[in-house]
């Protein structure tokens, strides 16, 4: 039986520091309503994330969060896991943070398969370096870094297969 509702994660008069029309609104509010329907109490999830816009998904969620290092949310989350196997816990962060800076993290914690979920939100760039681009970033896509585009092939997490 369910009985939450997404407005339990809500915390009462905060400033969301995103842009007008910013994707990660969106993704806000679908993690809430997700949240809800798995009848997961506050008090029982622990978000883990990185640095960066979509890092700051925790911050606007009523519940336990831990927001260290670019790209380290992983082994915090397995660590966290580890130590209590009672708790939800949620990596999530963008995809710089998680294939980029993270990327070895992201492998040890498929091999270790810890029970943990991995929200990654691939906007296929920085967005808190305003535009570099990041390991999903399509070839060909300028940036003020790139100018002459990007050459390297974009990592694609779903194609990766370990033994």
């Amino acid at each position: 039986m369910n009985n939450l509702d997404p407005r339990s994660y809500d915390i009462d008069n905060i400033d969301i520091a995103w842009c007008p029309g910013c994707g990660n609104y969106g993704i806000l509010e679908i993690l809430k309503a997700s949240l809800a329907e798995l009848n997961i109490p506050p008090e029982n999830l622990v978000i883990v994330s990185g640095i960066g816009q979509a890092a700051k998904i925790p911050h606007y969620l009523r519940t336990n969060f831990f927001n260290g290092l670019h790209g380290r949310s992983l082994p915090v989350a397995s660590a966290v896991k580890a130590s209590n196997l009672g708790l939800t816990v949620l990596a999530e962060s963008g995809d710089g943070c998680m294939y980029g800076e993270g990327g070895n993290h992201f492998l040890q914690a498929i091999r270790r398969n810890s029970n943990i979920t991995h929200l990654v939100h691939n906007n296929m760039v920085y967005g808190l370096t305003k535009g570099q681009a990041s390991p999903t970033s399509n070839i060909g896509f300028k940036t003020p870094i790139q100018v002459d585009g990007v050459f390297h092939e974009p990592f694609n997490p779903y194609l990766l297969q370990l033994p």
